[in-house]
Order: C-alpha cells, then sequence, then structure tokens
C-alpha cells in the first residue's frame, strides 16, 4: 500500500504542477498548489484505503485541500480559486465518466446508469467540501467596521 501511495502521490504532484502551467496560473504558485494537490490524494487514498467510504474520502480531502488553499490564497495575497482549480484536479473522478460513456458506447444501461451515479456523487462530495469551507472562511474573515480614531466632540 506504501509503494502505491507513493507513486500515486508523486503522479498526483506531477499533474497538478503540469496544470498549472497549461491554465497559465502564476508561478509562484505552481509548487503549493502541487503539494497541497498530493496531500489531497493522500488523504484520499488513505481514508479510501482504510474503509471510510468512496463519497467521505472525497470529502475530507477536498476540505483538507480547500482550507490549505485558502490560507495560501491569504499569504500569498491571491484568491484561492487559483490555488484549488489546479489543486483538486487529482480528486476528479475522470476515471469513473469514461467508464460511464464505455458502457454507454457498449450499450450496457445499467452499468453506465451505476457508474455515471457514483461519478455525480464524487462530484458532488468534491463541491460540497469546497463550498463548506469557502463559507466557514468568509464567515470568519467578515471585514469588521474601522475602529474610529478620534471621539467626537462633546455638544
Amino acid at each position: 500500500m506504501i509503494h502505491d501511495l507513493f507513486f500515486r502521490a508523486i503522479g498526483a504532484f506531477g499533474g497538478t504542477l503540469g496544470c498549472t502551467f497549461l491554465i497559465n496560473a502564476p508561478k509562484n504558485t505552481a509548487l503549493p498548489a502541487s503539494f497541497t494537490a498530493m496531500l489531497g490524494y493522500s488523504i484520499y487514498f488513505i481514508m479510501d484505503a482504510m474503509g471510510y467510504g468512496l463519497i467521505s474520502s472525497y470529502f475530507f480531502a477536498t476540505v483538507v485541500v480547500s482550507i490549505i488553499c485558502e490560507i495560501l490564497a491569504r499569504i500569498m495575497h491571491m484568491p484561492a480559486t487559483i490555488f484549488l482549480l489546479s489543486a483538486l484536479l487529482p480528486l476528479v473522478p475522470g476515471y469513473n465518466f469514461y467508464c460511464a460513456m464505455l458502457a454507454l458506447v457498449e450499450n450496457n444501461g445499467p452499468l453506465a446508469a451505476v457508474e455515471t451515479f457514483n461519478s455525480l456523487q464524487t462530484v458532488a462530495a468534491i463541491a460540497m467540501g469546497a463550498a463548506v469551507t469557502s463559507v466557514f472562511f468568509r464567515a470568519i474573515s467578515k471585514k469588521r467596521p474601522p475602529v474610529p480614531t478620534s471621539t467626537p466632540k462633546d455638544q
């Protein structure tokens, strides 16, 4: 399992690094986003291997990735979307969508329905994880009214 995790994590890192260049992200965001993606995919893989379930593994991995991306955005003074777009790439269920399309081409409707439903559940878990984290960070970083520097004069 460790051997498999290592190569998958390196693959997630390399794929994300390539994606940052394809989407023309700022150069200084490539490595942080790639390390975040590697960590997120590792969390997903470990949770899934431990039997936590596919959907919860995707959800919690997305929450961790989103939290790190929000923190990186505040540190580097950039939108979190720049990090999040590429860091969530390894979690996208492309293979499941491929299996659904293959089942449709092979005229296997029941298998296509199952694969499509699994893919949509996974996408919903990723979307919910990112949304929950974004709403949480927006709620805690609401701008407070400025503190007055001078006191009003007595009338």
